[in-house]
């Protein structure tokens, strides 16, 4: 999928309002998801369905578990509902995923293996910003896991076994499988620093992480703003400022650590 087919978005672009990250949103993700719809040619609106869809396989873990869906996906929760049964609307490798793990219990214990299959089969279909987002989305997230099964004392080869031994950083993780802490590559230094500060605070460990993910997309969107690669990009730190703000409400509630890494 060739992210370098540039279209111009001028007036589309110019009407989107600045995002900065613990404030209310302008523009919300409904009302930015109508203007996507009514905006994009058929090929943009596919790029913009590769960062949704993450969000649709997330659903399906809390569909499974009887949670409330985020409504980023592209699914609605009856279409999501409907599709894991007929195979219509997802992609060949969830619809494998499903067949192969019939039992909601399964699904749950494997779903690591299906958040794999996303980027392993995304990331080839993807170039320019979105192939670049998308794999720091996978690597930050795989540093994330080192840390915390190291501070947990998991089972490195257990936590990373549907990943691919090849790939740089899993190799990098792996070797480290004996040693009593996890150091990251240097450009993920910034993720061990959050974890070791937050750790103990899970509230707190995810509006930072957040945080940080926003301003990495920021340093990356050095392209024209009235390209779909910037469209993209608003997508995404939108969809981070609005979950920020979703969690800074339940502040006074009982966040449970477990309910945090759910939503990382």
């Amino acid at each position: 999928m060739d992210t370098h087919i540039i279209s111009d978005y001028y007036f589309f672009g110019s009407a989107l309002p600045p995002i900065h990250i613990g404030e209310p949103v302008e523009l919300s993700f409904q009302e930015f998801k109508f203007l996507l719809e009514v905006n994009l040619n058929k090929h943009d609106q596919d790029l913009v369905g590769v960062v949704r869809r993450f969000y649709d396989i997330q659903n399906m873990r809390y569909l499974w578990m009887g949670q409330e869906l985020d409504p980023y996906g592209i699914l609605s929760p009856e279409e999501l509902d409907d599709s894991l049964v007929t195979g219509i609307g997802i992609p060949d490798y969830v619809y494998e995923f499903v067949e192969k793990y019939d039992e909601k219990e399964d699904r749950l214990r494997n779903f690591p293996a299906l958040v794999s299959a996303y980027f392993q089969n995304e990331l080839p279909r993807t170039s320019g910003f979105l192939h670049e987002y998308l794999v720091f989305e996978q690597e930050w997230r795989l540093v994330f896991a080192a840390l915390r099964a190291k501070h947990l004392d998991r089972n490195i080869m257990l936590e990373f076994q549907f990943e691919d031994p090849n790939d740089e950083l899993v190799s990098q993780i792996i070797a480290q499988k004996d040693s009593k802490s996890y150091e990251p590559p240097a450009r993920y230094e910034k993720i061990k620093a959050l974890y070791e500060t937050y750790r103990d605070a899970p509230v707190d460990l995810y509006q930072a992480l957040a945080e940080y993910r926003f301003s990495v997309v920021d340093e990356r969107l050095i392209v024209d703003f009235f390209s779909i690669e910037r469209i993209i990009g608003y997508l995404v730190q939108l969809i981070i400022a609005e979950k920020w703000l979703e969690l800074d409400k339940q502040k006074g509630l009982e966040i449970l650590d477990s309910i945090v890494k759910e939503k990382l």
